[in-house]
């Protein structure tokens, strides 16, 4: 049994998030400690039960100390089922979250997968459910991960929640290595503004804000779909992304009682201009999620990052604690250069050994 202790690094959720991933689909156990001991609200919240108990449903996992709050847990995976799926986080909790915990297990799911998840679409402290469709999925793609469909039902904005998104996929039999040193060259740049139970006005005001800050910088061509999204709750929300001829640069702002739809306008526009800067393949953010891909990863895979963030360094220490594979890192001045060689893992090897277990 690995043990992890979740202090460690940045020590938020995100050591969780992988360390469940990574157990499920290597098929072995794992025992955390401290989790979240650093955050103002220590333990597992709603969100990171959730992400548990999807992860344990689709691997007929057993587990011990799930309790919100709880700092400890102990999680112990059988073999990944395929099939349909239902999570509801009951709160304003991140759905993205969930997803982007049982993602590598849809990955190597025996079947087909469908899943819904209800919660928290567009919140703070987590990509939108626009930048996980337009930057990551994408990314996917290069891998061979290809989901078959993924669709907003309704946006679920914070306190209430109540979104729903859905996701489809085929498995692989492996992943393939990416390679993606430069962006390349700059084709467009898109985006949506969107928002729920608010005046219309307030998608054009944050959609033209950007433009004005992009245009001002050189960016004239940007075009941005308007969305009013169906939702129980308020919100709204600006997702930018500029499109390069090898990836994806993503960035993104939320709205708040009190904030300016100008203001949404020019968060969004100003991260994206700075990632842009970087002259890095991958926006931060999408950096990250894509780790864990890499080191499952048949080859070497390599990247460019805007940015080393701790949650990214995190993510790299905890991926290290389960896989025989060395993560290096070069600071490139404006960005970073991140490379592995992945450990091929198969489909097939995950069925030999659920044999040999007698699962």
């Amino acid at each position: 049994m690995i043990q992890i202790k979740a202090d460690e690094m940045e020590g938020g959720g995100q050591i969780l998030r992988s360390s469940l991933s990574l157990s499920s689909v290597l098929h072995t156990p794992v025992k955390l400690f401290n989790i979240r001991a650093k955050r103002a609200k220590p333990g597992m919240q709603a969100q990171h039960l959730m992400g548990v108990q999807a992860a344990a449903m689709m691997t007929d996992a057993q587990t011990q100390g799930l309790a919100k709050g709880a700092t400890e847990l102990v999680f112990s995976p059988s073999s990944i089922r395929g099939g349909d799926f239902r999570f509801n986080v009951g709160t304003a909790g991140s759905a993205m979250l969930v997803l982007q915990t049982i993602l590598p297990l849809a990955a190597f799911a025996p079947s087909d997968v469908n899943i819904k998840i209800i919660g928290g679409t567009h919140v703070a402290w987590s990509p939108n459910f626009h930048f996980v469709k337009e930057m990551l999925l994408p990314l996917l793609k290069k891998t061979g991960f290809l989901p078959s469909s993924f669709e907003l039902e309704r946006a679920g904005w914070y306190p209430r929640g109540g979104g729903a998104i859905t996701f489809s996929s085929n498995p692989v039999d492996s992943l393939q290595a990416i390679q993606l040193e430069s962006p390349g060259k700059l084709l467009r740049i898109k985006g949506v503004s969107c928002c729920s139970n608010l005046p219309e006005v307030v998608v054009e005001r944050q959609a033209e804000s950007a433009k004005q800050l992009l245009a001002q910088n050189g960016c004239d061509e940007v075009e941005i779909e308007k969305q009013v999204l169906p939702s129980p709750s308020k919100g709204s929300a600006l997702t930018l992304y500029a499109i390069y001829e090898n990836s994806v640069l993503g960035a993104s702002s939320l709205g708040a009682l009190g904030k300016k739809s100008e203001k949404v306008g020019e968060e969004a526009a100003k991260e994206l201009l700075a990632e842009m800067k970087s002259g890095a393949s991958l926006d931060r953010h999408t950096g990250d999620q894509v780790l864990i891909y890499m080191a499952l990863a048949k080859g070497e895979s390599s990247l460019t990052v805007s940015e080393l963030t701790p949650h990214i360094k995190t993510n790299i220490w905890v991926l290290e604690q389960f896989i025989d594979a060395r993560f290096r890192v070069e600071e490139l001045g404006n960005r970073a250069r991140i490379a592995v060689k992945g450990i091929g893992l198969e489909r097939n090897q995950l069925r030999l050994a659920e044999h040999a277990h007698g699962v």
